[in-house]
């Protein structure tokens, strides 16, 4: 893995493991080991461990005495209470982006939304995720709320994880997902906050209730993903 002078390495190396768990790649409540990471990537061990404790801080992973790292296991409970806070905050970003987003600001928030839907339509899962992530980005950019920017941003390692697991599971039915997308972008271009804030709170709740009933060994979709 090539890294990057202009940002440390600790970080880089957190947001390297961190996709890796989002992706399915590190399983939820797998070991992740030291010296194995900082051997994959040509390391030494103390970035390494910078880096699993600012995953431990997001909730990613947990750090055992004397046992090491291992991720994180997303229950019912944590699915439920992320999305009711998320429900709140993201409802506030559906509110306050359209009317403080400035044209520049709105017009890439549509390119998102317009990509998400052309990656869901052509069976794009990985292009769908991220144009959908750029869409809530965008959104949270031109919501000019610092303090909201902040707090979403602590919470997002975990959405990211449940939002990519329910697209996996999702299959061709993703695309009713991007329709959602679709028309709440569009009340974003209409900068109608009413109804944009509706319809985010309305995309978080029924990703809630798809989590949830793909989660039923209250592990993040191991049962289901193992079908697939």
């Amino acid at each position: 893995m090539d890294f990057s002078v202009s940002s440390g390495l600790a970080e880089q190396i957190a947001a390297y493991l961190e996709d890796r768990i989002i992706r399915l790649e590190i399983k939820p409540g797998q070991r992740i080991r030291e010296a194995a990471v900082a051997e994959e990537l040509g390391v030494s061990r103390s970035p390494v461990r910078e880096a699993l404790r600012i995953l431990e801080n997001n909730l990613v992973v947990e750090l055992i005495p004397r046992r090491g790292a291992r991720v994180t296991v997303i229950s019912e409970t944590f699915i439920c209470d992320l999305c009711d806070v998320l429900a709140e905050l993201l409802g506030l970003v559906g509110s306050k982006c359209p009317v403080n987003g400035i044209d520049e600001e709105l017009a890439v928030i549509d390119e998102a939304a317009k990509r998400s839907w052309t990656c869901a339509n052509n069976g794009d899962l990985d292009g769908y995720y991220t144009a959908v992530l750029d869409f809530c980005m965008a959104c949270l950019k031109a919501a000019k709320n610092q303090l909201l920017e902040q707090m979403i941003t602590e919470l997002l390692p975990n959405l990211r994880r449940i939002i990519y697991a329910s697209f996996l599971a999702m299959g061709d039915t993703i695309k009713t997902n991007a329709d959602t997308v679709i028309t709440g972008n569009n009340y974003v271009q209409q900068r109608n906050p009413e109804m944009a804030e509706k319809t985010v709170r309305d995309y978080i709740m029924r990703m809630r209730a798809f989590a949830l009933e793909n989660n039923a060994a209250a592990i993040l979709f191991d049962d289901h993903l193992s079908r697939h």
